[in-house]
C-alpha cells in the first residue's frame, strides 16, 4: 500500500514495514542519476542509524538496498496533527531534547517540521533524513532550528510563542554549544527579514 509520493520518493507500508524507494528521475542522466539516488539512500540510512545510536527516537532501518531503505513503520499522529495547547510542554521538551542530542552528535536533520515528527502514544520519534548531512557548522545547526519555528509559525501560531520559548529553553539547556547557534539564528531570521522586506 503506498503512503505516499513525493519528489524524491515513493513510501510503501507492507505489515510493520515500511519502504522507502528514491525514484528514478527522467530529467537525469541515468549515469547521474543512478549514483546520485545510491548515495542518498546510503546517507540516509547512515543517519538514522548515528540519531538512534544518539538516544534518539527514531524508525529502526530492517534491510538497505541501492535505492530503498526498509524500516520499522511507525504507527503515530504527526506531531503537526497532535500538538495542541494540553500538550505542547510535553512535546516541545522532547523536540528540543532531541534536537539537542542530534546537534551534539552533528546531524541536521535538513527538514525539521513538525510533518517529520511522530507521536506514536506519548513517544515522539524524528522521520525523513532525506535532506539530512553531518555538519559541526553552527549555521547548519541554527538552519534546522529556522525551519523549526518557520513550520510552528505557518501551523501552530496560537502556540508559537509559548512553544518557541520552551524549545530554545531546554535546547539551550542539553547542548553545550546553543549560544553560538542561537547567535546564528538571529543573523538567519534578520537576512530573512531584510528579503522579505525586498
Amino acid at each position: 500500500m503506498i503512503v505516499s509520493r513525493g519528489a524524491e520518493a515513493v513510501l510503501r507500508k507492507e505489515n510493520n514495514t515500511l519502504i522507502k524507494e528514491r525514484i528514478r528521475k527522467g530529467y537525469r542522466l541515468e549515469k547521474i542519476d543512478m549514483p546520485l539516488r545510491r548515495k542518498r539512500t546510503r546517507n540516509e540510512a547512515t543517519l538514522i542509524r548515528e540519531a538512534r545510536r544518539a538516544g534518539i527516537n527514531v524508525p529502526k532501518i530492517l534491510e538497505e538496498e541501492d535505492y530503498v531503505i526498509k524500516m520499522e513503520f511507525i504507527n503515530g499522529k504527526r506531531v503537526k496533527e497532535a500538538l495542541s495547547e494540553g500538550n505542547y510542554k510535553e512535546i516541545c521538551t522532547k523536540i528540543a531534547e532531541f534536537i539537542a542530542r542530534l546537534h551534539e552528535s552533528d546531524i541536521i536533520h535538513g527538514d525539521l517540521t513538525t510533518s517529520n515528527m511522530l507521536l506514536p502514544g506519548s513517544e515522539i520519534y524524528f522521520i525523513d533524513f532525506g535532506l539530512g548531512f553531518r555538519s559541526k557548522r553552527t549555521e547548519d545547526k541554527a538552519m534546522d532550528l529556522f525551519l523549526l519555528h518557520e513550520a510552528l509559525e505557518s501551523t501552530h501560531f496560537a502556540l508559537l510563542n509559548k512553544a518557541w520559548n520552551i524549545i530554545l529553553k531546554v535546547y539551550a539547556k542539553n547542548y553545550g554549544e546553543a549560544t553560538a547557534v542561537m547567535d546564528a539564528l538571529q543573523k538567519i531570521e534578520k537576512r530573512r527579514r531584510y528579503t522579505r522586506k525586498d
